[in-house]
């Protein structure tokens, strides 16, 4: 595989599957037989041709590449793009291309809470991004590419790892939500969500779930008032605005405790916690478990079940 990096200053030689390029020139890509392809564009459109099928994306929007094809591009206009190459395996050692492929793998992903990475899977090619999560992938992009480059310590994979997958559970949901869950089968277990203002809601929550938010800044962001969106969130979602926060803060660091070894007060930071004893107590309450516990009792039930 071409695309890697390569530990130099801390795991000296050690080699991860994944190159993260800002704006990279994407003349002659290569990656059939070898990676995915994920492009984050930010601003303007880019125009690819993929076999006979020509390929348009205006920003804010994913484009989503697999190995079995060398996407050609045709034109930019004004694009400002980050353009990630990963193997699977990135993100976890289990998730080989035979595996992905495979029949029984969509029950492995949805038992180990593994990625399904279906817009790749099943060609998507493009999905739009909602307005309320740009600001966070395009961040999430760009500490992958700061902790890629600059290796400032020992986690300087499971770092860059961490915050692909804030990127990848993003795509997951607009693939899921406003890029085919609307009109096609829903991509994982979350929730469609019928009312648009609700929808609104819930997206700038998982936008914004790292900032301390408040009741008032999410009805604020969606225009309507404290009452309604309460009693919109407990009709659909059976919870409240700030319960769904606490819990997809939570869901998201499950995520991160079961496939990086990223300090556990580092991944209480990145969902929002400002304390570790915060992240414990509310980690606790949801799950019946510590963040420890949970660890190390996911890492070893995919070892025991993954073979």
């Amino acid at each position: 595989m071409g695309h890697i990096t390569i530990g130099q200053k801390h795991n000296k030689g050690k080699i991860a599957l994944v190159e993260c390029v800002k704006n990279d020139r994407l003349d002659n890509i290569n990656i059939k037989d070898n990676c995915f392809l994920l492009i984050i564009l930010t601003k303007g459109k880019l125009e690819f041709k993929v076999g006979s099928e020509k390929i348009t994306a205006n920003a804010p929007a994913f484009l989503c590449f697999d190995e079995t094809e060398n996407p050609v591009l045709m034109s930019k206009t004004k694009a400002q793009y980050t353009c990630i190459y990963f193997h699977p395996t990135f993100l976890n050692v289990n998730m080989t291309f035979s595996l992905l492929r495979s029949n029984s793998y969509s029950d492995i992903a949805s038992t180990h809470d593994m990625f399904l990475l279906k817009p790749f899977l099943n060609k998507a090619y493009v999905i739009p991004i909602a307005d309320t999560q740009v600001e966070k992938i395009e961040q999430s992009a760009d500490y992958m590419l700061e902790e890629l480059t600059e290796q400032r310590d020992w986690y300087w994979s499971c770092r860059g790892r961490s915050y692909f997958m804030e990127i990848i559970i993003a795509l997951e949901r607009m693939y899921g939500l406003i890029g085919y869950g609307l009109t096609h089968q829903k991509s994982d277990n979350t929730p469609i969500i019928k009312n648009p203002k609700l929808r609104d809601a819930v997206l700038y929550i998982e936008g914004h779930y790292s900032d301390s938010i408040t009741l008032s800044d999410i009805s604020a962001n969606v225009g309507i008032n404290h009452t309604t969106l309460t009693a919109l969130m407990k009709e659909e979602l059976g919870c409240t605005a700030i319960e769904y926060l606490m819990q997809y803060r939570i869901a998201i660091a499950k995520k991160q405790l079961a496939f990086t070894d990223v300090p556990i007060k580092d991944i209480a930071n990145m969902v929002g916690f400002k304390t570790v004893q915060h992240f414990n107590r509310i980690f606790k309450e949801i799950t019946g478990t510590t963040p420890a516990e949970f660890r190390k009792s996911a890492v070893q039930k995919r070892k025991d079940e993954i073979k």
